[in-house]
């Protein structure tokens, strides 16, 4: 028999995902200063191929650790039925809010982001930027598949309210403001809140 699990439970999971990203603090002013002895503000490219490694790593481990403490302890998340089927529907809404957020990216880099980010790199340099881009992911996602559990648990339902959005945005989100580090960043953060609320 499997014992109720407390929303409060699936909540600090929600947090402790979102608090991984803060591991790339730990990374840039311990790790890699000691390893490459360079401030990040002087980084070459190279060197932030080995940051996006490090931190690659250092996710996956969280990631990993974080799963199977969750699925031991609270057996969520499960496996999805094979039978379960995406509708029509929520395939055409997904693809309109993906337009909209390259609309918004768009915006931002003056091109599709994609294509602005490979100039300057080498395949190496590449590669290495988005496998962080992939496990920064898998984060976004279950800070969303907890923050969702927590109001599903206290609801005591399923709900197609995007709960796990929203808290979403008002975790990872709302850190854009403050994220690069030059101060409050109104478009950055407001941008990024509505990419969440949109894809959400």
């Amino acid at each position: 028999m499997v014992r109720e699990v407390k929303w409060t439970k699936y909540l600090w999971m929600s947090l402790l995902s979102f608090g991984a990203f803060m591991l790339e603090y730990l990374s840039i002013f311990v790790i890699e200063v000691l390893i490459l002895h360079v401030d990040i503000q002087n980084y070459t490219t190279h060197q932030r191929s080995i940051h996006c490694i490090i931190m690659a790593f250092m996710w996956a481990f969280f990631i990993g650790a974080l799963l199977l403490f969750s699925r031991k302890r609270y057996h969520f998340p499960v496996r999805g039925n094979n039978k379960d089927k995406i509708s029509l529907k929520n395939w055409i809404v997904a693809f309109v809010c993906l337009i909209g957020c390259k609309m918004m990216t768009f915006i931002d880099w003056h091109t599709l982001k994609i294509i602005g980010e490979a100039q300057g790199k080498t395949v190496f340099q590449f590669c290495t930027q988005y496998l962080y881009y992939i496990f920064e992911v898998v984060l976004i996602i279950l800070i969303i598949i907890y923050g969702q559990k927590v109001i599903e648990t206290l609801l005591k339902k399923e709900s197609l309210i995007p709960f796990g959005g929203i808290i979403l945005a008002m975790t990872w989100g709302a850190f854009h403001f403050v994220s690069r580090g030059v101060g409050l960043e109104m478009w950055n953060g407001i941008s990024t809140m509505i990419l969440i609320a949109d894809k959400a």
